[in-house]
């Protein structure tokens, strides 16, 4: 009976070490800081002399908690109103390794010293222990795939052709390839001269999306060598009239390689499917994607400035008023919406595209465009499909908010997400009365910038959507959406890398991911890429005006970084050791046993 009860003793001790790393431990390590009002200061409470944290306050309330010295911690520790975010110390990893340690031996001093229990017993270290070093999300490391070599990367893609070329879009008008982790010395696209003279300090305008037709490496089918871009370029309705202003047009066009598997696009190719007029130079949307059921699905902002209340916005006008239904709930504009296309039919306005006849405003009248897949955004500012492999097909989207909440999305059919009535979960202008009276779609998640101090999580400006993991590299992080925020501030040069994990149907967890160097990571993050294998990447540069050059090194400020995971030494040693110590002890016994 007594081995019953020391090998249960043992199990219950793998799963107590397996539970304590994986679980709250690594969010919640700090939560008794509420009330402390010292703007920057040291906790006597944790760490070793000289103490390794310190304190950053805003408005009188913790905000975050940030390792200066990594002589006994991991990474920087964030937390709002004193809710951490930040990694476990390996100090506590350790004495976590210890109990699952102390749980093998009891295990194997009750079962008996044979190789087959040593090896059971190692095996149930690794399926109850040897896991729980890992934080439900790992620490991650960036990978330099390119720097000083890119002006603006906003976009990377794949063509699925089999090639595994990265295509990097630059906001001024080049598609850039990295083949074999090398830039190409031509540009497999360039297109500047159709785009908007580039506004001096900041601009949202540019070349901002890429996608490639699902047949485009299929020799002979009528997609192959088939792609698509997404940018802004001067209208002839411009500058319109003080009532509907128009700065420019969005322009969705089609173009072909130059060869089968050419590096270089035919430049005389283009085929213009879809234009459409923008009030201001702001909230472009841009993304282009094709989903699962090979149509093109395509995100559009509502138009610009702030708000959804200025000139050229449904019910806009001077002076902000309340009440306008603004374009993103305007169901009779393409602004403030996702649309879906299909690029191969006819059947669309000027008659280089189809309309899905199953798109949800089909038939709608009223002027409803049929175009339309989902409605009541601000600005989607990226959009990916879990379609990789074990992937649920949905469509994950970051909607940059005015000032107060920065949500991500999953965009169903038909559905209204809320915009310019509600801001994230909170009231934006109530109002507001839709048409038709629809229930408002709430975000999966939502956070703020610092010292908004509305309960969210304080983290930055601007969403930047990302997409579900579904590569092999790094198991830990499959399933998990991975995202971003471009800065903690518009001219602070400081982005933020960001995780989902959907933890029950439905219900998502917010992470501050630990970043190997820290995070926030000391730059902008424009947007992720994925590569044909589901491994994915980080876009950044350094510079707020688009084609300004790094004011330290002279070169372009814009670089590629592969997302990975750092390696988690502590479970392998852990492993080893306690592997060797149960072979130790089993020849000790044998030896005790023959008399020896």
């Amino acid at each position: 009976m007594y081995r019953v009860v020391f090998v249960l003793a043992g199990v219950v001790l793998l799963w107590i070490a397996r539970g304590a790393a994986a679980g709250p431990m690594d969010r919640d390590v700090f939560t008794d800081f509420e009330g402390i009002s010292s703007s920057v200061g040291e906790l006597s409470s944790i760490g070793t002399a000289p103490n390794p944290f310190q304190l950053v306050s805003f408005g009188g309330s913790i905000d975050r908690i940030e390792v200066v010295n990594n002589a006994t911690g991991a990474g920087q520790m964030n937390s709002v109103d004193g809710l951490g975010f930040g990694p476990v110390p390996e100090l506590s990893r350790f004495v976590l390794g210890l109990l699952g340690l102390l749980a093998l031996l009891l295990v194997h001093f009750t079962i008996g010293p044979n190789r087959n229990c040593i090896l059971k017993t190692l095996a149930a270290f690794v399926v109850l222990g040897g896991g729980g070093a890992f934080a439900d999300f790992p620490q991650i490391r960036l990978q330099t795939v390119s720097s000083g070599e890119l002006v603006a990367p906003l976009a990377l893609t794949n063509a699925g052709d089999g090639s595994n070329r990265l295509f990097v879009v630059g906001q001024r008008g080049t598609i850039e390839i990295i083949q074999g982790g090398s830039l190409l010395p031509t540009a497999f696209l360039d297109i500047e001269s159709k785009l908007v003279p580039e506004q001096a300090g900041f601009d949202e305008r540019g070349l901002l999306g890429l996608a490639f037709h699902p047949e485009f490496g299929a020799a002979g089918a009528i997609g192959e060598g088939k792609f698509y871009v997404y940018y802004s370029a001067p209208s002839l309705n411009a500058p319109g009239t003080e009532e509907n202003p128009v700065n420019h047009q969005s322009v969705i066009a089609e173009y072909r390689v130059s060869a089968p598997g050419s590096n270089t696009a035919d430049s005389g190719s283009e085929r213009i499917l879809l234009t459409f007029d923008q009030p201001q130079f702001n909230h472009d949307g841009g993304q282009l994607a094709f989903g699962p059921d090979g149509k093109l699905y395509i995100s559009t902002g509502d138009g610009g400035r702030s708000g959804d209340n200025e000139p050229g916005h449904t019910g806009g006008g001077p002076g902000d008023p309340t009440g306008g239904l603004g374009n993103a709930q305007d169901r009779t504009k393409l602004l403030g919406k996702v649309l879906r296309i299909d690029v191969l039919g006819t059947d669309g306005p000027g008659g280089q595209y189809g309309i899905p006849g199953d798109n949800p405003f089909v038939r709608a009248g009223g002027g409803v465009r049929e175009e339309i897949f989902a409605y009541g955004l601000r600005n989607p500012w990226r959009f990916s499909f879990d379609d990789g492999p074990g992937g649920s097909g949905r469509l994950f989207l970051g909607d940059v908010g005015q000032g107060d909440v920065e949500e991500v999305d999953i965009i169903e059919s038909g559905k209204n997400y809320g915009w310019r009535i509600k801001e994230g979960t909170f009231d934006f202008d109530p109002t507001v009365t839709p048409s038709p009276v629809v229930p408002l779609e709430d975000p999966i998640a939502e956070y703020t910038r610092f010292g908004k101090d509305n309960g969210l999580p304080e983290i930055g400006v601007t969403v930047v959507g990302g997409f579900v993991y579904r590569g092999n590299d790094f198991p830990e992080l499959v399933g998990k959406y991975i995202f971003a925020d471009w800065s903690t501030g518009f001219t602070e040069v400081n982005g933020t890398l960001l995780g989902l994990e959907e933890t029950s149907p439905g219900n998502f967890e917010l992470s501050r991911l630990v970043v190997e160097g820290g995070n926030p990571i000391g730059r902008y993050i424009t947007a992720l890429g994925e590569d044909e294998s589901g491994e994915l990447y980080l876009l950044t540069r350094t510079t707020l005006p688009v084609s300004a050059l790094d004011p330290v090194t002279g070169l372009p400020s814009g670089a590629i970084w592969k997302i990975g995971v750092v390696p988690e030494p502590g479970s392998l040693v852990l492993l080893a050791t306690g592997g060797l110590a149960l072979l130790a002890v089993a020849r000790r016994r044998r030896k005790l046993l023959r008399g020896g």
